[in-house]
């Protein structure tokens, strides 16, 4: 017990984090791992550990496993979490916790006994502290930030500010620093969007700090975010698969990489037959071939460099973008109608503008003589004047004739203007006729006065 605490403390004190994987998507209760120069098959329902050899698997070692129904519930696909000199085995969906010691043994180091409250929930190590952000649970979806305590061999909390009120499940994240990583995660708020909605976040852990970067890149080429299946890590790159295909994430340069080259088998993670298996300083190729007599096992190791040099990674594109970015690549045939209309609008209202003196020039110049002297002093007057009979007279110069001739040539002047009016502008009546307060029978005359801006310019042909 006092060596297991030992180790225990040295792991608190922090390992290197150069070249750290994680592998998850594992089956459930069982974990598959480089350890040893050996490849090794964890099974947490059975309580074997074996070995793979060119003939197969063989057991090689035992552990006691928990009684049922907690052995199923505390073991769901395990996450594998591995320094050059730390292997750690956890799982979401419970807050186990074990370490694989350098001679092959397995130890569990918790003694917590809840599961179900953080399915999905991002694991990260950090080189000291084993975190679990988010998930989800029976009822809710949180945004909680917990860390696993050794020395209580318990999960412990660390209050995030602001907070994600609707919490996050699921995702990918790239360690920028020890402490802090940028994810992006799927929005735990209900959406009527037919697929789920992703937000990125720079995750300061030493800070207790969240903060909002934007939204999933919206790409015309290559998976949605939630198509890919990401089964691997090491360092910053997300290994994840698609179709058959391999693809590469890295948040930190935020960076998504189609893979080109095809690996047959290969290109999916290891499932006990064939796939890849990442160790923190190579990546294991492993391939079964079976016969009615005998089992032959290939393995092949890569160094990483050799491994993406033989998948030769095409960029795609980013794989988030800031909020308004992606609102404008979401909407664009929208933004593009409105765009397009206004582009519209604005050639009409020019080519009205470039008419509009020519309709307002014939206008004048179809008027009579008379008709434009009436016009343009009604124009000259101010909002409150009001044309007198006998000043219209005057202007016209017919004050001498009489009063029956006078009405006439008032009418029909009056009349063409308001004719060609309406010949010309459109417009049915713009003179206003305005009983006197003195003689309702004597009308006095003015332009109307929602209509007197419009006219003004009208004077400099008048």
């Amino acid at each position: 017990m006092r060596a297991a605490q030992t180790f225990l403390l040295l792991w608190c004190a922090g390992a290197p984090l150069g070249a750290q994987t994680v592998q998850y998507n594992c089956p459930d209760g069982i974990a598959y791992l480089y350890h040893n120069d050996s490849i090794k098959q964890i099974d947490f329902h059975r309580g074997h550990i074996a070995s793979l050899h060119n003939t197969g698997w063989v057991v090689n070692d035992s552990f006691e496993v928990l009684p049922d129904p907690m052995r199923l519930l505390l073991h769901p696909s395990p996450v594998v979490t591995q320094t050059p000199d730390t292997t750690i085995i956890h799982f979401t969906g419970s807050g186990l916790v074990y370490t694989v010691h350098k001679n092959g043994s397995l130890e569990r180091l918790d003694r917590t006994f809840y599961a179900g409250y953080n399915y999905g929930a991002l694991r990260y190590y950090d080189g000291s502290k084993l975190w679990s952000l988010g998930g989800s649970g029976i009822w809710n979806v949180q945004d909680l930030a917990l860390f696993y305590e050794p020395e209580l061999r318990e999960w412990e909390r660390r209050t995030m500010t602001p907070s994600v009120p609707d919490g996050f499940v699921g995702g990918l994240y790239s360690p920028n620093e020890p402490g802090v990583l940028t994810s992006i995660v799927q929005d735990g708020a209900p959406s009527s969007m037919p697929e789920p909605t992703y937000s990125a976040y720079l995750m300061d852990l030493n800070s207790a700090t969240y903060t909002r970067l934007g939204v999933a890149a919206v790409r015309s080429k290559g998976p949605a975010l939630h198509e890919l299946t990401p089964f691997g890590q090491w360092g910053s790159t997300n290994i994840a698969l698609f179709e058959g295909r391999l693809y590469l994430a890295d948040l930190v340069a935020n960076e998504l990489e189609k893979c080109e080259a095809l690996l047959d088998v290969y290109s999916n993670p290891f499932n006990g037959r064939h796939g890849i298996l990442l160790a923190p300083d190579k990546v294991i190729l492993i391939q079964t071939a079976s016969t009615i007599t005998n089992v032959h096992v290939k393995i092949e190791r890569l160094t990483y460099d050799a491994f993406v040099a033989q998948l030769k990674p095409q960029t795609i594109g980013p794989i988030y973008e800031s909020g308004p970015l992606s609102s404008v690549k979401a909407n664009w045939k929208g933004l593009s109608l409105v765009a397009v209309s206004f582009i519209a609008l604005t050639v009409l209202i020019l080519r009205y503008q470039r008419s509009r003196p020519s309709i307002e020039r014939n206008f004048a110049q179809s008027l009579s003589p008379l008709a434009r002297l009436a016009l343009r002093h009604l124009l000259l007057q101010s909002t409150d004047s009001l044309v007198t009979p006998d000043e219209l007279n005057q202007i016209l110069g017919i004050e001498d004739k009489t009063w029956d001739n006078q009405r006439k040539i008032r009418s029909t002047v009056l009349q063409e203007i308001e004719e060609k009016g309406m010949e010309f502008l459109g417009v049915p009546s713009f003179i206003e006729r305005v009983a006197s307060e003195e003689d309702r029978r004597i009308r006095r005359y003015r332009i109307k006065l929602e209509l007197r801006d419009d006219l003004l310019p009208f004077l400099k042909y008048v």
